[in-house]
């Protein structure tokens, strides 16, 4: 039997979509594995690398990274290892020094292999956390008794859309996505954490 979507479900929708729309993509980057080095575009290396003159430069990671918050910086690094040598898929969260504020970015990328499985090339992009940021949390401020049956039912249907659009082979939308799916998947694990005692 096809279940029947709730109210609240059906209005989140249209946030999930206009949150898709509103996402703004503010930089690249490209990531040599065998010499480590990275290729930043001109947004990219303003909040990265935290010198926009350095785009267009291979640069050694440590100089790539420099514009990020400190804990970041091996955050980053560390998940681009992991997807070498795990699932191929770059996903995080990273907070940019950038003045005259700091600025949350959300980095996804992937890794290019060649015949032989070995990684050639890293690759992605980053998004304006800000802008997803506002739009979701109007989505979620559903009904309490409602909101966790709404976003697990759009954690569902997000996750369909990604596997549509990886066929389409469009990279602008499949980025797109990965940031509200990463969104979702904040929530979820909010709700998922045990409350912790108060003390007296």
């Amino acid at each position: 039997m096809k279940r029947r979507r709730s109210g609240a479900a059906q209005g989140a929708v249209p946030g999930f979509v206009r949150t898709l729309a509103e996402a703004g993509l503010v930089g690249t980057w490209e990531w040599d594995p065998p010499s480590g080095r990275f290729l930043l575009d001109e947004g990219a290396a303003a909040l990265m690398a935290g010198d926009p003159g350095l785009a267009g430069r291979p640069l050694q990671s440590e100089r790539a990274t420099a514009g990020l918050e400190g804990s970041d910086v091996e955050r980053f690094l560390g998940e681009v290892r992991r997807a070498t040598e795990e699932d191929d898929v770059v996903l995080i969260e990273l907070c940019a020094a950038a003045r005259p504020r700091p600025r949350r970015l959300l980095c996804r990328g992937r890794i290019l292999r060649d015949a032989l499985g070995r990684p050639i090339r890293g690759e992605g992009t980053l998004v304006d956390a800000a802008e997803v940021g506002t739009e979701a949390r109007a989505v979620l401020g559903l009904a309490e008794d409602a909101a966790g049956a709404a976003i697990d039912e759009a954690a569902g249907l997000l996750i369909a859309a990604r596997r549509a659009i990886d066929a389409s082979g469009n990279p602008r939308l499949r980025d797109l996505v990965d940031v509200v799916l990463l969104e979702v998947a904040r929530e979820i694990a909010s709700r998922s954490q045990p409350a912790m005692p108060v003390r007296h």
